[in-house]
């Protein structure tokens, strides 16, 4: 009879960090918006999101490897969306902290905007730039 409630006390406890400890991971996201000076979204601007290079690289990489480098255009909403979250690593702290290259071409001209913009992971990291 020992053994039985000692099992009934046990069960609970086991299932509770079985359950607990199968912490699912969050989607590491960025959304980065490009408007004009007058607040107006800008559709079709080609956004780069990329790191620097590697300086002591593993063995498959060589000096100069950019790991994180993805290029997107604007929506009608002069949003773009980047999702890093296969690049995310469980207990991981802190993420990546990116440049970011604008480009729009325009009729009459070529508008350019360089910036970063902080990843932290597990979150929806948005930056909004002003394109002149």
């Amino acid at each position: 009879m020992l053994k039985i409630n000692s099992l009934k006390n046990i069960l609970p406890l086991v299932f509770l960090i079985f359950v607990f400890s199968c912490k699912k991971t969050k989607d590491t996201t960025a959304k980065v918006k490009v408007v004009s000076e007058s607040g107006l979204p800008i559709a079709g601007a080609s956004i780069r999101l990329f790191g620097e290079g590697t300086i002591d690289p593993d063995p498959n990489q060589t000096v100069g490897d950019i790991l994180l480098d993805k290029t997107k255009q604007t929506d009608s909403k002069g949003e773009a969306f980047f999702d890093y979250t296969e690049y995310y690593k469980s207990g991981q702290s802190g993420f990546a902290i990116l440049n970011v290259e604008i480009e729009k071409i325009f009729p009459d001209s070529i508008s350019t905007l360089e910036g970063i913009i902080k990843i932290e992971e597990e979150t929806e990291n948005s930056k909004t730039f002003i394109l002149k």
